[in-house]
């Protein structure tokens, strides 16, 4: 389940970035940004599910960690969201992207530390 995981996040991470572009698009939005959306909300919901089941199945050891690691996932999703919906009504989505990126980063980072990540894994 931890590699399905980590294959969307990734996934959902590359789609993000592409799909912000392609909504910036010099003659106006691109036609491939709508669907491109639809396949990243997909994503999220596979990035959501995987990371339920790795909450239930390996959230006994540390639970507030692995708590706010989901809540953690779920503000970044959000934030992913809401950055492209601001790009598509043409605004300034800075901010919006400044957060993402943290969020993401901190996410990630103790994605990395808890126990079924791949740093924990390296030193067992």
């Amino acid at each position: 389940m931890i590699h399905l995981h980590l294959t969307a996040l990734v996934l959902a991470i590359i789609l993000f970035f592409i799909t912000y572009n392609s909504i910036d698009y010099p003659d106006g939005e691109s036609k491939y940004s709508k669907p491109l959306h639809m396949v990243l909300r997909l994503v999220y919901l596979i990035i959501l599910f995987s990371g339920l089941m790795l909450f239930l199945d390996f959230g006994s050891g540390n639970q507030m960690l692995y708590g706010i690691k989901f809540l953690l996932g779920l503000v970044t999703i959000g934030l992913m969201e809401m950055a492209i919906i601001k790009q598509r009504k043409k605004g300034t989505g800075r901010n919006l992207m400044i957060g993402l990126i943290v969020f993401l980063i901190i996410t990630i980072a103790l994605g990395i530390y808890l126990p079924m990540g791949p740093l924990s894994a390296m030193f067992q």
